[in-house]
C-alpha cells in the first residue's frame, strides 16, 4: 500500500493521530485507573505510558471498579489474597 493512500488529507491524518493516541495512551490509562492501581497510574506519566500497559495485565485491587464489575468470585478471591492490606484499611475506616 502506497504511503499517499494512508492519509489523503490533513484531516484524515489528524483523525489517525487521535485514534492512535486514544488506543495507545488513553485506553491503558483508563484501565489502570479502573483497576485501582493509582501508584502505577501516576508512574505511567513518567514512563510515557509503558507502565499503563503493564498494569493492564496485573490483578485489580479488590475494591476497584474493575474487580467489582468484571471479576467472578474466584478471581475476586485471588485479588483479596493478593491485596489484603486494602481490606484491612476498609475495615478500619468502617465505624461499628
Amino acid at each position: 500500500m502506497a504511503p499517499e493512500l494512508l492519509a489523503v488529507s490533513t484531516g484524515v491524518a489528524i483523525a489517525y493521530g487521535i485514534g492512535l493516541w486514544v488506543v495507545l495512551i488513553i485506553g491503558p490509562a483508563t484501565v489502570a485507573a479502573l483497576k485501582g492501581q493509582w501508584a502505577l497510574f501516576d508512574a505511567g506519566f513518567y514512563t510515557l505510558g509503558i507502565v499503563w500497559w503493564i498494569t493492564g495485565f496485573r490483578l485489580a485491587r479488590p475494591e476497584s471498579w474493575w474487580a467489582r464489575h468484571l471479576y467472578g468470585p474466584k478471581k475476586l478471591a485471588r485479588a483479596e489474597a493478593r491485596y489484603p492490606e486494602t481490606l484491612d484499611e476498609e475495615e478500619a475506616s468502617t465505624p461499628e
